[in-house]
């Protein structure tokens, strides 16, 4: 008896004290945003494409840079800045203000794929969906 006491014990604590929690999704898809392969948030334009046709990115597009920093804020080359939220795990949200106007702006983006080196996410313009490839970078 005392010897199964001593076999079975270990093995119930063993498996008392295994973790079985899975990551939370945001905070996961959080980390990749910004801490992706190049490990500073940030991403680079790599594909668009308008309803169903894939467009051929203009010189300036092709430079498009945006970064996403841990403490919430956004920027981009071309010069906005703002926060960001993923209040779910396949939503992402901008707020910057708007150089014209002055506004305030809210970007809302339904991610379709996000990974250490790849995002893939899609907005609404006028009805028409419009979806953006971007490639991690330095």
């Amino acid at each position: 008896m005392k010897r199964l006491v001593a076999i079975l014990l270990p093995m119930l604590i063993l498996i008392s004290c295994s973790k079985n929690d899975s990551p939370n999704p945001i905070t996961e898809q959080s980390n990749y945003l910004v801490k992706n392969s190049s490990s500073i948030g940030k991403w680079k334009l790599t594909g668009l494409t308008v309803g169903s046709v894939v467009q051929k990115l203009t010189t300036s597009q092709s430079l498009y840079v945006k970064r996403y920093s841990t403490d919430l804020s956004y920027s981009d080359s071309d010069g906005l800045v703002g926060t960001w939220s993923m209040p779910t795990a396949n939503t992402l949200v901008e707020v910057y203000t708007n150089f014209s106007s002055g506004v305030s702006v809210t970007q809302t983006y339904k991610i379709n794929i996000i990974s250490a080196s790849q995002l893939n996410l899609t907005y609404s313009v006028n009805g028409t969906d419009i979806t953006t490839n971007y490639t991690a970078t330095n």
